[in-house]
């Protein structure tokens, strides 16, 4: 059990790269083939935060902002620190930057739940934990997410 006293947060830096990708690989019920690519694209270019723990990167996120409202783009953590706060501790702190910078509005795209997918069932769960309530649904012809889900939280309040 992680003591979230040792965890450490910091800015995702370009030096962070193959640890985060080792994250990512490590969760293939939520990361597909075509997301691992996506990712490593996305990297390159998006700000995050990183969960460490004893120099070791343990979780990670990634957001970018457009017009005014912030995309939570993506976010893991490794598997044997699942449900010990890693993922509320960073974003904990991503909700709270972006008040401080007068960012109103939080979204994440996730798989909805008419998709029978167990994994994506704690996702949701973890979202509403936090605040996220369901903002808009999309039957899609992707058949890694065939509904999206997008889920908001408010952070004007």
């Amino acid at each position: 059990m992680a003591d979230l006293k040792d965890i450490t947060l910091r800015s995702l830096e370009g030096s962070d790269f193959v640890e985060v990708m080792e994250i990512v690989r490590a969760l293939p019920q939520w990361f597909s083939e075509t997301g691992i690519k996506h990712i490593e694209i996305d990297l390159k270019y998006q700000r995050g935060l990183v969960a460490t723990k004893d120099d070791r990167i343990i979780g990670f996120f990634t957001f970018y902002v457009y017009e005014g409202q912030a995309q939570l783009a993506w976010i893991g953590v490794l598997p044997e620190f699942h449900r010990q706060g890693v993922g509320r501790l960073l974003l904990t702190a991503l909700i709270e930057n972006l008040k401080t910078d007068g960012i109103g509005l939080l979204k994440v795209n996730t798989l909805g739940d008419s998709v029978d997918y167990s994994p994506y069932e704690f996702t949701r769960a973890f979202y509403s934990s936090l605040g996220f309530r369901e903002s808009q649904r999309i039957q899609q012809d992707n058949p890694d997410c065939p509904e999206l889900l997008i889920l908001a939280k408010d952070l004007s309040v």
